[in-house]
């Protein structure tokens, strides 16, 4: 006799991510540094070096920007410091976005040791010369009142943390994760669509984990998440949910 496992529910996990951006910036001071004060009661100069020229043109034909007169420009290193100086540090030609294809995934009614999946895409732009990182959270496992779908554990023998994925495939290991794909992504821990994370778990005061991270610039690079969830016999019906969050933090 076959036993079907039907939640009176749209979506046995349906979840509301949210997205939270963080803009973090370190600043080490080793030894003073003197600069002259431009500024008074009616104006304020920002740079120090007043130029010939400096700015953005731009046509129908070509896109330019310069700095010109300034005694010196460019990138200068030494321990303990960097200075950028010139228009073109100032201008960002790449900006900064973070977006989510989809903000609510539906995991539709679930069955019994049948895995359902759903996906959505992150995409992200920096100019910054350092990259950026992106980290997830959830606040919750996915929970109706009481009851809680466990966070996957992956397979029996293959075990899986929050911060290293591993082979997700049999049904009967239940749980909930997530897989990672695509632009930026760690491919030595998600090595291909079989291999699974838990979410790092607000409730467990865990850290949020990197799910894309970059060193350098970053155009409209993209990532897909598959969500997945698989369930037992003898799961409660109910609506589970939870939320996500997805932090993204530019590198300096």
């Amino acid at each position: 006799m076959r036993n079907l496992y039907k939640f009176w529910i749209p979506a046995f996990a349906r979840m509301t991510i949210t997205i939270t951006i963080m803009l973090l910036f370190f600043i080490t001071i080793v030894t003073p540094i003197y600069a002259e004060n431009l500024r008074s009661d009616t104006f304020r100069i920002d740079m120090g070096t007043v130029n010939m020229t400096g700015g953005r043109k731009f046509s129908e034909t070509y896109n330019l920007t310069d700095t010109v007169g300034q005694t010196f420009q460019g990138q200068f290193d030494s321990s303990g410091y960097r200075v950028r100086a010139g228009f073109q540090y100032i201008n960002s030609i790449i900006r900064f976005s973070f977006t989510i294809s989809d903000l609510t995934i539906d995991l539709g009614t679930l069955t019994a040791q049948t895995p359902s999946t759903a996906t959505n895409t992150l995409t992200i732009s920096t100019g910054n010369a350092y990259g950026y990182t992106v980290k997830a959270i959830e606040n919750h496992e996915l929970r109706a009142n009481t009851n809680d779908v466990p966070d996957t554990a992956c397979d029996s023998g293959t075990a899986c943390t929050i911060t290293n994925a591993n082979v997700w495939a049999s049904n009967t290991d239940y749980g909930f994760g997530y897989n990672m794909s695509g632009t930026d992504v760690d491919t030595a821990d998600f090595v291909d669509s079989t291999y699974y994370r838990p979410f790092a778990n607000d409730e467990d005061t865990d850290s949020p984990a990197t799910v894309m991270s970059s060193s350098g610039i970053a155009t409209s690079s993209a990532a897909t998440v598959t969500y997945k969830a698989n369930i037992s016999a003898i799961q409660p019906a109910g609506y589970y949910t939870t939320a996500i969050r997805f932090i993204a933090i530019p590198s300096f």
